[in-house]
């Protein structure tokens, strides 16, 4: 079927003046991303670097970096601990770490690193930010905080690629999509999760394997007023057969 342009009313021949993105790249300079910075979109032609946990810092990590990292059961001690042994031989200063509540020790905090990592809250080495968590994203949405590096946990990779981070999502994926390099933990036994905790590991810079339990905090023994309470609510509140 023949298609003429003279046919066309003047008012949609107008309509790509109004609309500037629907104009050729020949007649405009594109405006805009061919690509979406989704963690669960794929990137073709891109692999991570499989190295061990020191290598993974040897050239990124170098003075006045910003780094956020994972937190709670998913904290990537290796990779703290690979840092912070980084930091101190390479003799870097002014690295900034943004993290929430982590688990297991984190060296850089140590007396020896004052002059490379900032010093903790009670004795000037940190600061506290105090902020609502549902807005903790937005701080990196906003570009107040910009890291340079991002540590995660997360899952292996399925046959399809997709990883996971696990037990911790909260803030991290905010920090992932506004971080120029992502160094990844991978852990056997992170256990799998989905929704927004998906990541493709073509997103991911370095990788370095691991296989180890997450941090387990074990409950103490009740205390005889505990124990008085559950009693209490066995024989008064709940019924036999419930």
């Amino acid at each position: 079927m023949a298609f003429s342009l003279h046919k066309i009313p003047q008012s949609v021949k107008n309509f790509s003046s109004l609309f500037p993105i629907f104009r050729t790249p020949s007649r405009t300079k594109l405006k805009y991303y061919t690509y979406i910075n989704e963690p669960a979109q794929v990137i073709k032609q891109k692999q991570p670097k499989w190295v061990t946990a020191e290598e993974a810092f040897k050239d990124i990590l170098k003075s006045n970096c910003i780094v956020s990292i994972q937190g709670a059961a998913a904290t990537p001690s290796e990779l703290i601990n690979a840092m912070t042994k980084v930091g101190k031989s390479k003799d870097l200063k002014g690295i900034r770490v943004y993290h929430m509540h982590t688990d297991g020790s984190l060296p850089y905090v140590d007396a020896s690193c004052a002059d490379i990592f900032r010093k903790a809250v009670a004795e000037g080495r940190a600061d506290a930010y105090p902020i609502f968590l549902s807005e903790i994203p937005l701080m990196f949405h906003k570009k107040i905080i910009e890291p340079d590096i991002c540590l995660i946990h997360v899952s292996p990779p399925d046959s399809h690629g997709f990883c996971t981070l696990g037990t911790s999502v909260d803030c991290v994926r905010a920090a992932m999509t506004a971080s120029k390099c992502i160094v990844a933990l991978v852990n056997c036994q992170m256990p799998r999760t989905f929704g927004d905790s998906i990541i493709h590991i073509s997103h991911i810079d370095f990788a370095v394997e691991a296989d180890r339990h997450l941090p387990n905090h074990a409950a103490k023994p009740p205390c005889k007023e505990e124990m008085q309470i559950g009693k209490y609510i066995a024989e008064k509140l709940v019924e036999d057969g419930l």
